[in-house]
């Protein structure tokens, strides 16, 4: 195959990358939230957790709920008493009282005893109720007494500070999680995977994905990420190879195909035909300039006002093959921590693909970044912006970091809003770093109202933390406002 499709939607950047974390799991899960994989796990430790039993009082009646306070007051033993008391805050959120289990949770969490079991499904509890600073809080506690020893508690921690934005510390707790295991943690490679896609980093998050499907061969998110993201690079026929190759082990166990990977399938299919009908009708992406090298950092205001385009704006081009080759080699050099090597074969994968080539120039840009050279990295990320930001929304966030970090804060603050729009309901952490820059612009008004979304997503996803309600209403005095209802963020 001499060319290969790009085109569609950004399935890596967006699609896999924000769709919800799962928490440790001994079993692939259908996607149904954060709620359903957190019960699992609780479930699954049920050494001094709650029984099945339990787990059906907690969404008992009001009679019920009495009833378990009433056994958790007479429990002599301080760990049954405890136990009893986070089975007593589960009924309590079943009931609509989301509140009171929370303080509740976070009580048992302050006590100071050993009991690291306790204190993951804790964390499970507070993250399965959108508290995910406690739940980190609580997992730090599991792993501290067994002495960093805890696999499933440290991939439940890296799971939640991915959620929090905290990405370095994040890493961390994944590696560590994989290490513990000795590299056979098929759920913690995956949730690697993701975070190295929220990064901008596919080649890593493929790989991180091979490994899951090696260690798990039935991890069926595994296998559409990865599909997805070899299409998003070019490679549609291998897409297609790994989900062909997932549904036959599906078919030879017996076992129904779970649905991401039949959607996975139909957006990589629907792709090649918009593809084949571009060829047929002769249309090829024009070639651009390649992306100019500079000394300082561009002056981008205006580029990054005017970046509006929508989430599923159209983008057709076809990648040759040796732009594809190159591209392979970068990521492959990237992977084994040869930053130079890679730069270098992703602007020959730019080079022949005419000027530009949207994974290419992300990747590159990301690259820079981490070798530190912010002003080239900026000139490959801008024309993904300008291009294809749509598509690609994480341009926009990578783009508002470089411009902070250069004291540029009015580019940032438009970079940031850019993200926000375009992706801040999946990526609420691009909501706080939207308020932080246009609170230090003075611009006060802007910053509560990128607050108060933060706010509004974090509470649809389960629970605000807070800290985020606090900062709301400390702009608010900022701004001289009241103690009003959040106001819509403007477009």
């Amino acid at each position: 195959m001499n060319k290969f499709l790009k085109t569609g939607p950004a399935w890596l950047l967006l699609a896999c990358a924000c769709a919800p974390c799962a928490l440790a799991q001994e079993a692939s899960a259908p996607k149904g939230g954060e709620v359903v994989r957190v019960r699992r796990v609780a479930a699954a430790e049920t050494k001094d957790g709650a029984t099945p039993e339990e787990a059906e009082t907690a969404g008992a009646p009001g009679e019920e709920v009495e009833s378990l306070r009433a056994k958790a007051e007479a429990a002599s033993n301080p760990s049954e008493r405890a136990r009893l008391r986070l089975s007593l805050a589960e009924a309590l959120a079943e009931g609509g009282r989301q509140a009171e289990a929370v303080a509740l949770v976070r009580t048992l969490v302050s006590e100071e005893r050993f009991d690291p079991q306790f204190f993951y499904n804790a964390g499970n509890a507070l993250a399965r109720l959108g508290e995910s600073d406690a739940a980190a809080d609580a997992y730090r506690k599991a792993v501290a007494q067994r002495r960093g020893n805890y696999a499933l508690a440290q991939h439940n921690l890296g799971v939640v500070l991915t959620r929090l934005g905290r990405w370095e510390e994040a890493e961390g707790a994944l590696r560590a999680a994989l290490r513990l295991e000795n590299d056979t943690y098929a759920e913690a490679s995956y949730s690697l995977g993701r975070l190295h896609a929220l990064r901008g980093e596919s080649g890593l998050a493929a790989a991180e994905w091979v490994r899951t499907l090696r260690l798990r061969p039935d991890h069926g998110d595994a296998a559409a990420a990865l599909a997805r993201t070899l299409a998003e690079g070019g490679d549609e026929e291998q897409a297609l190879a790994v989900l062909d190759a997932y549904e036959a082990r599906a078919k030879a166990r017996g076992t129904t195909v779970p649905r991401e990977v039949t959607v996975a399938r139909g957006e990589i299919v629907a792709a090649a035909n918009v593809y084949e009908a571009a060829r047929a009708a002769g249309t090829k992406q024009a070639a651009e300039g390649g992306a100019k090298q500079t000394a300082e950092l561009p002056d981008s205001a205006s580029l990054l006002r005017a970046a509006r385009a929508s989430k599923a704006s159209p983008a057709q081009f076809v990648v040759e093959k040796p732009a594809y080759d190159f591209l392979l080699n970068a990521r492959a050099a990237r992977a084994s921590d040869r930053p130079e090597q890679a730069v270098e074969q992703y602007r020959r994968a730019i080079r022949e693909a005419g000027g530009y080539l949207a994974p290419a120039n992300m990747e590159l840009g990301l690259t820079l970044v981490g070798l530190r050279r912010n002003e080239e990295a900026a000139a490959f990320l801008l024309p993904v912006a300008r291009k294809e930001g749509g598509r690609y929304p994480l341009v926009f966030y990578h783009l508002g970091r470089i411009y902070e970090h250069a004291g540029r804060l009015d580019e940032a603050g438009e970079a940031f809003a850019r993200a926000s729009e375009l992706a801040g309901e999946e990526n609420p952490q691009f909501y706080v770093d939207l308020s932080r820059v246009r609170e230090q612009e003075g611009r006060n008004a802007d910053a509560l109202a990128a607050a108060e979304s933060y706010v509004r997503a974090m509470a649809r996803a389960g629970e605000a933390p807070e800290w985020a309600r606090a900062r709301v209403e400390s702009l608010r005095k900022k701004a001289g406002q009241g103690a009003a209802p959040p106001a819509a963020p403007k477009p």
